[in-house]
């Protein structure tokens, strides 16, 4: 078979514009600083409550969060979860407890840039991605999406960091 000269440049750019964007992807735990950001207290109000997130460093390599539904003086726990560092890579990790907890899940950072991350576990039903936009210093956006019950969910919530 003859390769054109020009097929052969074609082939060779389409394989480092690949190599490229799979180097570009890839996330770096030196980089795990740049989820400083996170912490705090971040709150976005709804029309029936107000939904509360808290971020604090536990330590070196892992980030605690939790979730809250504010209704009046009422709270309701929704969510814990960890950003952590494990070997080579960096985790968003749901934590559940209880005697009906799931199976652990663990969704890997993918991008993790000065704005924010993405973090996903394809074969996992919900959640399937997870997505962190800092949109400047004061406004998160999280957005979880998946898969439940044969039906696409997706939940955006657009915070506020909180300085009470």
């Amino acid at each position: 078979m003859k390769i054109s000269r020009h097929g052969c440049k074609y082939g060779l750019l389409i394989f480092l514009m690949v190599a490229g964007l799979r180097v570009a992807g890839q996330v770096r735990t030196a980089d795990f600083p740049l989820l400083n950001k996170l912490e705090g207290t971040w709150k976005m109000n709804t029309r029936k409550s107000t939904i509360v997130e808290t971020w604090i460093r536990s330590n070196d390599s892992t980030w605690t969060g939790k979730t809250w539904r504010v209704v009046g003086k009422d709270s309701a726990l929704q969510q814990s979860m960890q950003v952590a560092r494990r070997g080579e890579a960096i985790f968003y990790i749901p934590v559940y407890e209880g005697p009906d907890k799931p199976p652990a899940i663990r969704l890997q950072l993918r991008v993790l840039k000065a704005i924010g991350f993405v973090a996903e576990d394809l074969n996992n039903d919900f959640p399937k991605k997870i997505t962190y936009r800092f949109k400047d210093d004061r406004h998160l956006d999280a957005r979880v999406e998946g898969v439940r019950d044969g039906t696409i969910e997706e939940y955006i919530f657009q915070y506020s960091i909180s300085r009470d």
